[in-house]
């Protein structure tokens, strides 16, 4: 800040503005003055270790923030796959069954449904699962879902139109479901 006038009486009470404004000379010139109110000025360009603590603590909470929101996400996506393999191969058996007025053989479902058959058609095409345990695919003859579980299919085998699943009777040809692991966990079915 600049000074505009001082008194002889200010210049007098402070040595270094008495030295800068010179006391034989009473005539007061624009003289910049450096006030610090915290004390002298710090040189180092460094950050002391209470900030970088706080930088690191705030870092550490948005991280786990972000974790719990992508670990939901992830899960969110595999109750969809979920639900759509358990649509797509409920589909599968019904178009099997329209292609060859029947329905696969319970032993080799799945293997009828990805081209092992008479006509060798597609009627459910399936990745190759990976992991251990297969997670979201087919191996050896089997399909699993996206937690490493064999989905549940139930056929109508007296081709009444009704499958009984779990204690109930539905109207359906086929039932497919497969639970997410959990204890309060819905089974997810296209029988819904």
């Amino acid at each position: 800040p600049m000074i505009p006038h001082l008194t002889s009486r200010a210049a007098a009470a402070t040595p270094s503005l008495r030295v800068a404004l010179g006391v034989a000379s009473r005539q007061l010139h624009f003289v910049p003055v450096q006030v610090s109110v915290l004390g002298p000025q710090r040189k180092s360009l460094a950050f002391t270790l209470i900030e970088l603590l706080v930088v690191i603590a705030i870092i550490v909470i948005l991280a786990g923030l972000g974790f719990a929101g992508l670990q939901g996400a992830i899960e969110s996506g595999k109750k969809a796959q979920a639900r759509n393999d358990v649509t797509q191969l409920a589909a599968a058996v019904k178009a099997y069954q329209l292609e060859y007025g029947r329905l696969p053989e319970e032993a080799q479902i799945i293997a009828a449904l990805t081209g092992e058959n008479a006509k060798e058609l597609v009627f459910f095409e399936a990745k190759t699962a990976k992991g251990n345990p297969p997670k979201g695919g087919m191996l050896n003859g089997k399909l699993y879902d996206p937690w490493g579980q064999e989905y549940i299919i139930e056929l109508d085998d007296d081709y009444d139109n009704r499958v009984s699943h779990n204690g109930t009777e539905h109207l359906t040809t086929v039932v497919v479901e497969t639970t997410p692991p959990g204890s309060n966990q819905k089974p997810i079915n296209n029988v819904q």
